[in-house]
């Protein structure tokens, strides 16, 4: 079986959803299908039968999964044939920005009957209507979480000295003999999201490609994120290309990152992530005890404030179940299978 990356392109945050879809593809991406349709259409299920085509398996794949679902699939990326497909609705709609020549649209509602649809109107818009503000509360209870998190960050404020005798001890790692002069790419994703089964995470899967890993620790983040954006700056300015996998809560801030052209990543832990188990050499940004002294009652109203966020997410996804059953109900997935295979065959020829 290929090699496949577990990722996220976009969360839901303190802010709402956050999108990195363009990051998705990269510059060797010649072939972009954007799966168009509405819930119950069967995009993740077309995508996820394609990637598992034994056309395919021995082709090394970036499988990126629904933040409002986290079984379900938003693109697949397939960078040895030069491919993407992506789930291209709200709300990380897409459009074609190349028509024809890269970027190609796989309508779904071709395979809708479009009266059944109409008769269960009132009950697609309750449902619809019912999973939107469930959204909103979420939104507000992780608003609220992101509030005391910066009222934790109050108390322990960034160290100047621990980023800096963090980024001497790393610095060394991004040095290069041959670089050319030209800056490094950058790639912006997820390793986590906050969804409806919780906090779900495959940092662990993404550390395990690199041959050596660092873990920034102490504090609840702020001090480590301000190391890694120091890093991200100067691996740019030395060419290095740098996967930055950023915070689910507050996408403002770096959690992660990985130069895969070193195999190295540096990872750094949360109040709702720690790393015990990818290994590395641990490199404290705070000291150790900093991070809990006067702040356990904050804390565990942030948790309960990020998990009140969660159920919230919980109850959409009852309410989008409702609608995507209503439009299943509508399709002839016969018809996407056959879509499906025509596309297999595309991308094989292209």
């Amino acid at each position: 079986m290929a090699n496949i990356r577990r990722l996220f392109a976009g969360t839901n945050s303190a802010g709402g959803f956050v999108s990195f879809f363009a990051h998705i593809t990269n510059q060797g991406t010649k072939n972009v299908y954007l799966l168009k349709g509405g819930p119950g259409t069967g995009k993740s299920r077309f995508m996820q039968d394609l990637a598992e085509t034994p056309e395919l398996k021995d082709t090394a794949q970036e499988r990126f999964y629904c933040s409002s679902d986290p079984f379900s699939l938003d693109a697949v990326h397939l960078p040895q044939l030069g491919t993407a497909l992506i789930d291209a609705t709200a709300p990380h709609a897409i459009d074609a920005e190349w028509p024809g020549c890269r970027d190609h649209l796989i309508p779904l509602g071709n395979f809708w009957s479009k009266a059944g649809l109409i008769e269960r109107r009132d009950e697609i818009v309750a449902a619809g209507r019912d999973k939107k503000s469930h959204f909103a509360a979420a939104f507000r209870y992780f608003a609220a979480a992101k509030l005391i998190e910066e009222n934790i960050i109050a108390r322990n404020p960034v160290d100047p000295g621990a980023v800096s005798a963090a980024v001497k001890k790393l610095a060394p790692l991004l040095n290069r003999s041959d670089w050319n002069g030209e800056k490094g790419r950058v790639r912006r994703l997820f390793a986590s999201a906050l969804t409806p089964e919780g906090y779900v995470s495959f940092v662990e899967g993404l550390a395990a490609e690199c041959d050596e890993r660092y873990i920034l620790t102490g504090g609840i983040g702020h001090t480590a994120a301000a190391c890694l954006g120091e890093l991200a700056s100067l691996a740019e300015l030395t060419g290095l290309d740098a996967e930055i996998f950023h915070y689910p809560l507050n996408p403002d801030r770096i959690q992660h990152i990985i130069f895969p052209q070193l195999k190295v990543g540096i990872f750094s832990e949360t109040i709702l992530e720690k790393l015990e188990k990818i290994g590395g050499t641990a490199i404290a940004c705070a000291p150790a005890d900093s991070a809990e002294d006067g702040v356990a009652g904050d804390q565990t109203l942030f948790r309960e404030l990020v998990e009140r966020g969660i159920a919230s997410l919980k109850r959409a996804e009852t309410s989008h179940g409702a609608v995507e059953k209503y439009y299943a109900e509508q399709m002839d997935f016969s018809l996407v299978a056959q879509e499906r295979n025509r596309v297999l065959g595309e991308i094989l020829h292209l």
